[in-house]
């Protein structure tokens, strides 16, 4: 007599009950397997987005649902159309009904299709595996469609923050016209939003109401003000940006604080950040001679450590220097060409940056730059830490007034570092010393200091007064060469009274 049919394989077992193959003593829905709760993703499309992108595309689109600003215009427009003047007085809403209206709207909305649209956009079309289409997910499809633009998918595909910009206009334009359907047609509007709902079918009310929600000239001009602001919000963000800061940018998004800046992804933030970065690049040029001297001298102070590696020829990264090998008769390379070892040499001593951030910051370094104008005290830090950042010899950025916290060391966040408040230089070197890494302190030197650290080391800016730190402290920094002042032209020591030394 033959056995029955075992399954040892726990997922064997679960792929044969989701197709219902495995019939067992326990009721369907009583039993065991009938208790079973199989969760599918809603999504349209794949491949699924990694769960910190879809964090941070939230988070866009999120600020902007939530910004009463960013839906003015499309309001003012709405209110002038015939559907609205028609309205009775008291069911025509005002801006604030309007957006609270909205609000409930997206709760209400499939979020799913935010990271469809995104999708659609980022990823190439060869990449995409679309779900079938059924009478249940028809009218999500036909939204999806919608969103679906040609022209803006050259500007977005592999960019992030470019596809998550025509993700919340398009976000928006549902919204708008979802919400302004409910006033108009509130039949119409019901019928789209319970063909949306799970199990509810496609059905001809349906249709007829996607047809008034994106079919009217309105809907139409309301499209293409949508797909306009979105491409030229891209065009800024290429004429301004690298792409290293546009990924930064939506790195940014569902950090804390974002909401004033990165989730905005305005006009006027796009413009802060770009001059911010015009600026320090100003700067790095305009002290480029400054700053290797500043540098050679700090940074040999703390002889960075390196490594030195030999590699064969064919796997080295830098072969430079390899002229002799050329002189060689051909036959010679051909033989001794697996025998040659490349020397190779990298810095791998790393650097902490500590920034003064007091409001006294803000004045003038001494220096100028190529268009004759001052060159803040805070911008020369900044231009400090970006070229450390060049030589691959920044490890982490820390700001300090009253107190001490980290900050990121990416390029877009140290175009960013603005400064105001007070000092408390102790802070800073007590941070130096639990860290216990090798650490520069770029500061103005408006504040005493009592503690020495033999990991830190002080580049006082235009008017530092070392004087006012503990006659210990600042004998043992100058003693051991762990202290300079930058003036704007020079590069001057400091004595064990904390004054400047001219050499």
């Amino acid at each position: 007599m033959a056995s029955a049919k075992q399954y040892k394989n726990v997922y064997t077992i679960l792929e044969k009950v989701k197709k219902g193959e495995i019939q067992t003593h326990y009721k369907d829905s009583e039993g065991l397997f009938g208790k079973l709760q199989f969760y599918k993703r809603p999504d349209l499309i794949k491949p699924h987005i990694h769960y910190i992108d879809e964090a941070r595309l939230k988070k866009i689109v999120d600020v902007a649902i939530a910004d009463m600003n960013s839906m003015k215009d499309e309001f003012k427009h709405f209110s002038q159309t015939v559907s609205f003047k028609k309205l009775d007085e008291d069911k025509k809403p005002d801006m604030n009904a309007f957006w609270q209206k909205l609000q409930d709207n997206y709760k209400k909305f499939p979020q799913h299709l935010k990271y469809d649209i995104f999708k659609m956009y980022y990823n190439k079309i060869d990449r995409l595996k679309f779900e079938d289409r059924t009478a249940e997910n028809q009218v999500r499809y036909k939204f999806l469609e919608k969103a679906n633009n040609p022209v803006g998918k050259i500007m977005t595909e592999h960019s992030n923050l470019k596809s998550a910009v025509f993700t919340r206009n398009m976000m928006l334009y549902y919204l708008m016209q979802l919400t302004q359907l409910e006033y108009v047609d509130p039949n119409a509007a019901q019928d789209i939003q319970n063909a949306m709902q799970d199990g509810n079918d496609f059905n001809n009310a349906c249709e007829q109401a996607l047809d008034k929600l994106f079919n009217s000239q309105n809907s139409k001009r309301a499209l293409d003000r949508a797909m306009d602001q979105a491409q030229q919000t891209c065009n800024q963000l290429d004429d301004n940006m690298e792409n290293e800061v546009q990924e930064r940018m939506f790195e940014q998004a569902s950090e804390p604080g974002s909401s004033n800046g990165a989730a905005k992804v305005s006009p006027d933030y796009i413009r802060t950040v770009a001059a911010q970065l015009a600026n320090i690049r100003m700067s790095m040029n305009s002290l480029k001679e400054k700053l290797k001297k500043i540098l050679d001298k700090s940074t040999s102070y703390f002889s960075s450590r390196k490594i030195t590696t030999y590699d064969d020829l064919f796997n080295a990264q830098d072969v430079s220097g390899l002229d002799e090998y050329e002189l060689l008769h051909p036959k010679l390379r051909k033989i001794f060409a697996e025998d040659i070892q490349v020397k190779e040499t990298k810095n791998v001593g790393k650097i902490d940056v500590y920034v003064d951030i007091s409001g006294s910051m803000s004045s003038n370094c001494g220096a100028r730059d190529e268009q004759g104008g001052h060159i803040r005290r805070i911008d020369f830090a900044k231009s400090m830490i970006a070229k450390l950042k060049e030589m691959d010899m920044l490890n982490e950025v820390y700001l300090f007034d009253t107190r001490v916290k980290k900050w990121r060391n990416d390029i877009m966040s140290i175009a960013m570092i603005d400064c105001g408040g007070g000092t408390t230089i102790n802070n800073a070197v007590d941070s130096i010393v639990r860290n216990d890494r090798n650490a520069l302190v770029i500061t103005d030197a408006e504040d005493h200091c009592s503690t020495y650290s033999d990991k830190a080391f002080f580049i006082g800016l235009e008017g530092a007064r070392f004087n006012s730190f503990a006659s210990d402290a600042i004998r043992q920094y100058s003693q051991k060469g762990q202290v300079i002042v930058f003036d704007g032209s020079k590069i001057s020591l400091v004595d064990q009274q904390g004054n400047t030394v001219t050499k």
